[in-house]
């Protein structure tokens, strides 16, 4: 008999040495999943980790784990080991967009003074029209 029949006869009679087994045929299991609310049973689970209201779980009797987002919805389910990794990935997503967004900002920020400075070389003649205006295309092209 192989492990794959091995584990579907144990699934049918015991849940726990046959999420056992699943976890030697696979450490690193995602399994498919449809986005829904839980249902409550917030007893049987266990926070492993939390960023940013997203929350790893694991689940105190059958040890697989779920990742849910802010609104209690579970994103994705599967061993321990793959949620972490899942979990570990959203998080360096995030932080990638965060600094992308405040390098963005920051950039913004220096045209904008870039510009004030310009527009007072203008002011005090230090620029001709011509000069300020290709100036300040390139300028807006950064804001």
């Amino acid at each position: 008999m192989s492990e794959y029949e091995d584990f579907l006869k144990l699934l049918s009679s015991q849940t726990q040495q046959a999420y056992s087994l699943l976890q030697r045929l696979d450490e690193e299991l995602s399994m498919p999943n449809i986005p829904m609310p839980i249902m409550g049973s917030e007893i049987f689970w266990d926070n492993i980790a939390e960023y940013n209201g997203w929350r790893l779980q694991q689940n105190m009797i059958t040890q697989h784990a779920r990742i849910l987002d802010n609104n209690n919805v579970r994103v994705a389910w599967g061993s321990l080991k793959a949620m972490q990794k899942a979990m570990g990935k959203m998080i360096l997503e995030s932080r990638k967009r965060d600094v992308n967004y405040q390098t963005e900002s920051q950039n913004r920020l220096s045209a904008m003074d870039e510009l004030k400075k310009l527009k007072e070389l203008y002011d005090i003649g230090a620029l001709t029209q011509n000069e300020f205006e290709e100036k300040k295309a390139v300028l807006m092209n950064r804001i």
